[in-house]
């Protein structure tokens, strides 16, 4: 039976509050001078959270065998996904070189490699299926932002009514990845019909705002949007996401000739590599690939018998 009013109990439980208070202190003061995004913040927390909780014991006397037997456990549980398991990797590793100021034997705790996988794209056909069954004019607007600027899902609902500037013909992103601003043209069609979105649902400042008016829309509340419309769209075999749509601008750009380091630009890539992977997923006509033997000069002379 234990004791939960004993006095040693309930030291033990103010213990580890207060301790646990102190570390969250010191992490917000290393992420606040690095500056890093809210989101990196979060999931640094939670996975630290999570190494707390799995060996039940302040992480600053765990050792190099505990992080090897949490890694261990992450990537053989099933229940942590590659990505997350990385991140997770990287949260560590911040907290014990940043926070604790320690050193990381990298060659005990090798990053953990993860299978690249190509990104899932839709046709253009698909894309404007997609669009035709999403009957909210807000939410069409939403997801036909993404797919004709590019953007992720957390730099669209950022977006502010003084980021686009419709005499240049172009869209101020300043919640980029990594906090990385960038400019991206602004279609034609898309401007009339921001046009026709202002002036039926009047945000004030952000462009796309929740349903109370004094924030942006949630990102979640965008992820909905695309569910819904799979329901609608079952001839499209593909677990589409907003995020797919982001997808779609870079590989039907690169469909339509566009530069890749044009495209680089356009989709806010710290590394080019970042805008290869959409080589392997284009689709080219066989009318478009001219064989290398035909482009040799006067190459009919040396076809023919001599």
């Amino acid at each position: 039976m234990i004791l939960t009013h004993h006095p040693l109990f309930i030291f033990a439980i103010n213990f580890k509050f207060s301790y646990y208070d102190k570390l969250k202190k010191r992490f917000l003061q290393e992420v606040t001078l690095r500056n890093l995004s809210s989101r990196t913040r979060e999931s640094y927390w939670w996975h630290i959270q999570d190494y707390w909780n799995f060996h039940q014991k302040d992480p600053e006397q765990t050792s190099i065998e505990d992080l090897r037997s949490y890694f261990l456990s992450m990537m053989t549980d099933g229940n942590h996904k590659p990505g997350s398991v990385k991140m997770g990797y990287f949260a560590l590793k911040f907290l014990f070189t940043n926070v604790y100021h320690k050193d990381w034997a990298k060659e005990y705790l090798p990053t953990p490699k993860i299978a690249k996988t190509l990104p899932l794209v839709l046709s253009q056909c698909e894309v404007r299926n997609v669009f035709e069954v999403i009957d909210n004019f807000k939410h069409r607007t939403i997801m036909m932002f993404i797919y004709s600027t590019g953007t992720r899902v957390s730099e669209c609902v950022n977006i502010k009514l003084t980021d686009i500037d419709s005499k240049r013909g172009q869209i101020n992103i300043r919640e980029g990845k990594g906090l990385k601003q960038r400019y991206v043209p602004i279609s034609h069609n898309l401007l009339m019909m921001l046009r026709r979105y202002y002036k039926e649902y009047k945000p004030e400042l952000y462009l796309f705002e929740g349903a109370r008016g004094k924030s942006h829309l949630g990102v979640s509340a965008v992820r909905e949007i695309c569910q819904k419309a799979r329901y609608k769209t079952p001839h499209i075999k593909k677990r589409y996401t907003p995020h797919t749509f982001r997808h779609c601008f870079a590989t039907h750009l690169l469909e339509q000739g566009t530069n890749l380091l044009v495209i680089q630009r356009l989709m806010g890539h710290a590394n080019l590599t970042n805008t290869l992977k959409y080589l392997h997923v284009q689709q080219l006509g066989i009318e478009q690939v001219i064989n290398p033997l035909d482009n040799l000069n006067d190459v009919e002379v040396l076809c023919k018998i001599k």
